[in-house]
């Protein structure tokens, strides 16, 4: 009789089978399922690495926005900010009214972007201990957001902003002539810019430092005489590298041509540490580089031995096309306000050589004016028959100058437009003093000469702070502008000419020169720049109007609602 037996490993390869199927499915399941979620974190990571790009668009659109005028806010529509006990109020894709927006190359990404004034935000930012004081003027905050397919990411930047308006220089120059912007040998104390859009390939720009001895750009007071120190506010201390320093903020910007530097010419000081003054300049910006027996030639820009700044001597121009010479075809901006008008007549905006002629000037003095310092002189535009002995008759807010060489002081008052020349001269002898008390600008259509010493005085007879806050004389021409027939004159005021500033001999100037060229001599005239002209300029003055730019501070990133 057959027995079948039986073996206990049978079945054994099955079970094993069966784990192994088990096995690999578990593995091949756990291999899919990363894969899966491999592909959804690329997924995740595409869309969080995508809204950076849009993110950083929104707060380049609010920076742009902010340059341009406007308020810095992108894609928010009809939104309202509401901040309460010192809690800014941030706007989300979420809040009634905000519209955002997409760029074309990333559709399906949303952003908006927010600009909050410090000054006006009842909140301390600089923390302080005070809300809204002028140390947060001009600053502020962008907050960018970016919404792709519900992940928002959040962007904070800081930025600075300063004015560059031309009246903010010691020495402003246009488009110059093909030799150049600044031709001989000056001491220049405060921020010199300089376009050069006229001048030839290689041109020397600023020859002002091309040649040897006292030939300098300087950022503070020194050197400055008591006479015209004692008239004007003193520099305000600022907190650099841990002292309290004065300082005169000052930027040398050149935008097209080369910077000559020989001898012992030097733009800026080597710091000193423990003075009471910044020696270094803020900065400097030249695009073509620099000349001159004391630059190393490198086979490019060259590398100035005597170039003590902030930030080296390697930048180039930073303001593009944001700056030009002003001219009196250009709108009319009105000191303080910023605002421009409509001429009815034409339908489009004054230009300020229109809004002298309807608006500012009542009656222009026809002919070539002349004030001589050991002669009376009367001239108000309301009143243009009246003589000397009628002067008791002005009244406030008219426009004149009056002129007593027995005390040597003259009057000034609105805006005066002379059709002519215009001069200013000594009288007999040492007779070579006018101090003038008043605010005006002087409108000269032709050339004008200013020979005299020309100080500012309160109307009481005191010269504390007197300029130009209290009184001011500007004067534009649609010519040139001579300083100092003579030499070793001291003057204080706003200078503008359209063709050329001349001051050839020792002449020492309080305020801001702007003009295409410049012929300064081999004497060395100086000028020291007052930062708060720029805001005290009397009405009609030429290129009044703020050029806000702004700089980055910090950036991080934020959490976004």
């Amino acid at each position: 009789m057959n027995r079948k037996t039986h073996r206990n490993d049978e079945g054994v390869a099955l079970l094993v089978a069966i784990i192994f199927v088990t096995v690999a499915g578990m593995i091949l399941g756990a291999l899919a399922m990363r894969v899966v979620q491999q592909g959804q974190q690329t997924t995740q990571y595409k869309i969080f690495g995508d809204s950076f790009p849009v993110m950083e668009a929104g707060v380049a659109a609010a920076w742009a926005d902010l340059e341009n005028g406007g308020s810095g806010n992108i894609g928010l529509g009809t939104w309202a900010q509401v901040t309460t006990d010192e809690i800014l109020d941030l706007p989300t894709f979420d809040d009634t009214g905000v519209s955002p927006l997409t760029m074309t190359t990333m559709p399906s990404i949303q952003y908006i972007a927010f600009t909050n004034a410090w000054e006006t935000d009842g909140i301390d930012n600089d923390n302080n201990g005070t809300v809204d004081d002028v140390g947060e003027t001009d600053m502020f905050t962008i907050y960018g957001f970016a919404d792709n397919q519900g992940v928002r990411r959040g962007l904070e930047v800081v930025m600075g902003g300063s004015d560059v308006n031309v009246w903010r220089n010691a020495i402003f120059a246009g488009s110059g002539q093909a030799g150049g912007l600044i031709n001989g040998n000056v001491a220049i104390h405060g921020s010199v810019h300089l376009l050069g859009d006229n001048t030839v390939s290689n041109t020397t720009v600023l020859a002002a430092v091309d040649l040897s001895g006292t030939a300098l750009i300087h950022n503070n007071y020194v050197g400055m005489p008591a006479s015209l120190s004692g008239r004007i506010p003193a520099l305000t201390p600022k907190n650099v590298n841990g002292e309290m320093v004065e300082t005169l903020s000052a930027k040398l910007r050149v935008k097209r041509g080369l910077v000559g530097m020989s001898g012992n010419s030097e733009i800026g000081e080597p710091d000193v540490t423990g003075n009471t003054i910044k020696e270094t300049m803020d900065g400097t910006f030249v695009t073509d580089g620099w000349t001159g027996t004391s630059v190393t030639d490198d086979g490019g820009r060259g590398d100035p031995t005597n170039v003590f700044s902030d930030n080296g001597w390697d930048k180039t121009y930073d303001l593009g096309n944001r700056v030009h010479l002003p001219v009196f075809s250009d709108p009319y901006v009105e000191v303080g306000t910023g605002n421009t008008y409509t001429d009815p007549d034409t339908g489009s905006l004054y230009t300020y050589e229109s809004y002298w002629t309807k608006v500012l000037a009542s009656t222009a003095y026809n002919g070539d004016m002349t004030i001589k310092a050991n002669q009376n002189f009367y001239w108000n535009a309301q009143r243009p028959t009246d003589t000397y002995a009628m002067a008791g008759n002005r009244l406030s807010g008219e426009d004149y100058i009056l002129f007593d060489a027995a005390t040597n002081k003259m009057e000034i008052s609105g805006q005066v437009k002379i059709n002519g020349n215009f001069a200013i001269e000594r009288g007999s002898g040492n007779d070579k003093t006018i101090n003038y008390t008043g605010r005006a600008a002087i409108l000269v259509n032709g050339d004008a000469t200013l020979d005299t010493n020309l100080y500012s005085v309160n109307s009481d007879g005191t010269t504390a702070n007197s300029f130009p806050v209290n009184n001011i004389f500007g004067i534009m021409t649609t010519g040139s502008l001579t300083m100092g027939v003579n030499s070793q004159l001291e003057l204080m005021g706003a200078f503008y000419a359209s063709q050329q500033i001349k001051s050839t001999k020792q002449t020492i100037v309080t305020g801001t020169y702007v003009s295409n060229y410049f012929d300064m001599g081999t004497n060395v005239p100086e000028i020291y720049q007052v930062p708060t002209l720029a805001d005290n300029l009397p009405l009609g003055m030429i290129g009044a109007g703020q050029v806000l730019v702004y700089e980055q501070i910090s950036w991080r990133e934020i959490a976004a609602a």
